[in-house]
């Protein structure tokens, strides 16, 4: 028999507050932002850290949602995402995980080692300058979300790519937002 109590319990001491795995759609992203913002709110979190924590929530699933559209439909398992948002002493760590195509692969790491490689007064920056001289992305965007990101945790975007035999890569990333 499954020890699901073991699990419940880890997930407990480590002060998990969300995990998820699957697609993500346009009605999830609403809901899992609802669930993050109460259980915020439960723990009587500060409002300045509710922003941060959400807002780079937001940026993450707009992220993982913006590759599941680039994916071919090939294996329908490759438009699985993992999601888990917990906290420490000092801070909360949002963690995910999706598959993306190979090609994007050198590209993404390029941005994140620039943008982790900037302070705070930089990132503002590169934001400004990619916000003025690039046009929208196929997602609608200007390719800010990695900038975003950095700029509402004050910190660096730790990630890995993993090859995988299927094909598409699967790209994780860990953002801490200091409490």
């Amino acid at each position: 028999m499954i020890d699901v109590y073991s699990y419940f319990k880890k997930m407990q001491d480590e002060d998990v507050i969300l995990y998820f795995k699957g697609e993500i759609t346009n009605n999830l992203l609403t809901s899992i932002l609802q669930l993050v913002d109460d259980r915020l709110e439960h723990k009587n979190e500060d409002i300045k850290i509710k922003k941060k924590v959400f807002s780079v929530l937001l940026e993450c699933l707009q992220n993982i949602y913006n590759y599941q559209q680039q994916l071919s439909l090939d294996h329908p398992w490759m438009h699985s995402a993992a999601l888990m948002i917990r906290r420490t002493e000092a801070s909360y760590h949002i963690i995910t995980g999706n598959y993306v195509e190979p090609e994007k692969v050198p590209t993404l790491k390029e941005k994140i080692d620039r943008v982790n490689g900037l302070d705070q007064d930089a990132l503002k920056r590169f934001y400004k300058e990619v916000l003025s001289q690039h046009p929208a992305t196929e997602s609608g965007g200007a390719g800010l979300g990695i900038i975003d990101m950095a700029r509402k945790s004050g910190g660096k975007i730790i990630y890995d790519f993993e090859e995988t035999l299927d094909g598409p890569s699967f790209y994780s990333i860990e953002i801490k937002v200091e409490i």
